[in-house]
């Protein structure tokens, strides 16, 4: 498990990453055509649409347990020394995410064989929105503000697992959509498969 760091900079550092990944995603599926956002791979696996689908899907997991421990401030406050340090189960998550190797998603995340309308800017709106909960929750205690997997109930987090995992996973899945984009580009891709 990682060990303890401050929690301010751990927050830029989200910050930072969930922008970039934003800006990623943005930018390799912005021009593409609709046809192309529901094609799935030539070797198989999720299409973009799915891909994004499946983010939205994760995403609302986590946000809707969040949004209100955000907004009543739960917990005892930080300053700008606080540290935080993940859970077991919180920090292996982030790992395997982080992970390039494949893996299956939970059944809860698989993406219905109809994405919904919208899907690119429906997956900004959500991503954006961690963006903002991380600005908000900045003066939180982290490691002290439980919550439960969305996916394991019995699996209890801290909030810096949750923010981690939701700006990990969108990182996780821009590689996944440009791989995606670049198998419609040459006909074919080994690495455009289905994972989470």
């Amino acid at each position: 498990m990682a060990n303890s760091v401050p929690q301010n900079q751990l927050r830029a550092a989200l910050l930072d990453a969930n922008s970039a990944a934003i800006a990623r995603i943005r930018g390799a599926v912005s021009a593409v055509p609709p046809e192309t956002m529901v094609r799935p791979p030539p070797t198989g696996g999720w299409s973009i649409a799915e891909v994004l689908e499946h983010l939205i899907v994760s995403a609302d997991s986590y946000l809707e347990t969040l949004r209100p421990l955000v907004q009543r401030k739960d917990g005892a406050r930080v300053d700008g020394v606080g540290t935080w340090k993940p859970t077991l189960m919180g920090g292996l998550l982030a790992a395997s995410l982080r992970n390039k190797r494949k893996l299956p998603a939970p059944a809860i995340y698989k993406p219905g064989p109809n994405p919904r309308p919208r899907v690119l800017e429906e997956f900004l709106r959500r991503q954006e929105e961690v963006g903002r909960l991380l600005t908000d929750a900045g003066d939180m205690d982290w490691r002290r503000v439980r919550l439960r997997s969305p996916v394991l109930h019995w699996l209890p987090m801290n909030l810096g697992d949750a923010l981690t995992v939701l700006v990990v996973h969108a990182e996780r899945h821009a590689a996944q959509i440009e791989r995606v984009k670049a198998s419609h580009s040459s006909g074919s891709h080994p690495s455009a498969m289905r994972d989470t």
